[in-house]
């Protein structure tokens, strides 16, 4: 084959000068892929930091919801419980970290995380600060400050939160034994 004469220089053929093309269509073609892989990582890596911002964002909204909730309950952050029954005001001693839940048909209900052993103990401790009265095979505990007559206590374990139930009822002194 003749030789041809171009801006580089001769070369000896077009199969030489066919195969370099070939080369430098391969050189590029790895380049593209390279850089599109590239990219796609980029995008990868984008989608992940976006997905753990929302997740980050979804986890400190939730504990601000929580934390909202716990900071407007009656009890939470509180050593009493003020309850109101008719024109009557009376207080509770509980220990911190007892979750409100209702006042019902003279019962309290709180729930908590703390060790059912605790919870007895506390409240044991509570009614032994009380007058005991036995009346009628019935014994129940009476708070003279407010009139609060205590029947009892129930601590229910379920898993790891428990309820406590404490019954009550409001009484004047002279009657309780009647």
């Amino acid at each position: 084959m003749p030789k041809v004469k171009n801006k580089k220089g001769t070369k000896d053929t077009f199969e030489e000068e066919k195969k370099e093309l070939v080369e430098k269509k391969k050189r590029v073609r790895k380049t593209k892929k390279e850089l599109k892989q590239l990219s796609e990582g980029k995008k990868e890596k984008a989608e992940g930091i976006r997905t753990l911002y929302i997740v980050e964002t979804a986890i400190v909204v939730a504990i601000a919801f929580v934390m909202i909730l716990l900071l407007f309950n009656k009890t939470f952050f509180r050593e009493e419980y003020v309850g109101k029954q008719g024109d009557t005001t009376y207080k509770i001693e509980i220990p911190l970290l007892y979750y409100f839940v209702s006042d019902e048909d003279g019962v309290i209900t709180f729930k908590t995380l703390r060790k059912s052993d605790y919870d007895k103990q506390y409240f044991a401790e509570y009614l032994d600060d009380l007058d005991k009265y036995d009346c009628n095979g019935k014994t129940f505990y009476f708070d003279k400050r407010f009139d609060l007559v205590i029947d009892k206590i129930d601590v229910e374990k379920k898993f790891v939160m428990k309820t406590i139930k404490i019954h009550y009822s409001i009484q004047n002194e002279n009657d309780l034994c009647k």
